[in-house]
């Protein structure tokens, strides 16, 4: 039962007020879940969420949704639920968002499929393709995914075959075709542990990522898309 809450600054972070649960329906989360929401080129917010029901098969299940708010999340449309084929395991959880041209927007999800997957929208969000499975793996962890101003998309995520695996590396990945290939990978993260559950935005200067570290900390790396090897991967 996801619950977003939100608060508010009108001073520039220095000061913020009181934090209030986002309206919504009983058992549904209302806004954004772990990752992001990003501001499209018609002035919408939108958000990628998720609810995790009681399955009596697989214990529970997992469904990506997509929610628009037109005023800057003060209000919220009500979620659109992401077609997904019969899946694996649980589901897809936790859509990584963003926009390529406009109207013209992605999500990648989480699995328990053991790959990512994506679906598509070409109306802002408001409807969607059914997800379909892309080359790379997933080991049921977390991702995120931002694009620069030169149209580089980066992804941040645990490329591990096998649901359960360990979550590492934790590597960032770089694609220039609007993540049909991945052409570019740095590891971020290597020995034996847990790096999981990135963030990452772009930044004047490249990107900025932020995780866990084996679950005791949060750690952040500040770099360039340059120092990003190419890595050959489709």
């Amino acid at each position: 039962s996801w619950r977003t809450w939100h608060m508010v600054s009108r001073d520039q972070g220095e000061t913020w007020s009181e934090a209030e649960l986002l309206p919504g329906p009983a058992g549904l989360g209302w806004g954004p879940v772990k990752n992001k929401p990003i501001l499209l080129s018609d002035g919408t917010l939108l958000a990628g969420l998720s609810d995790e029901p009681p399955d009596p098969v697989t214990e529970w299940k997992w469904i990506p949704y997509a929610q628009r708010s037109p005023d800057g999340g003060w209000t919220w449309e009500a979620p659109v639920e992401v077609p997904m084929p019969r899946i694996e395991g649980y589901g897809l959880i936790q859509p990584a968002l963003w926009e390529s041209r406009p109207g013209h927007v992605h999500m990648l999800l989480r699995s328990t499929d053991r790959r990512l997957y994506r679906s598509d929208s070409t109306d802002y969000g408001r409807t969607w393709c059914g997800a379909y499975p892309m080359g790379l793996p997933n080991n049921n962890s977390g991702l995120d995914v931002a694009r620069t101003e030169e149209g580089l998309l980066a992804l941040v995520c645990n490329p591990v075959p096998g649901w359960g695996r360990p979550r590492t590396p934790l590597s960032v990945l770089l694609s220039s075709d609007n993540g049909n290939t991945w052409t570019h990978r740095l590891d971020l993260e290597t020995a034996e542990g847990e790096y999981s559950y990135p963030a990452v935005i772009a930044t004047p200067r490249g990107l900025a990522i932020t995780y866990t570290w084996k679950r005791e900390r949060i750690a952040f790396w500040h770099g360039s898309v340059e120092q990003i090897p190419k890595w050959g991967q489709t």
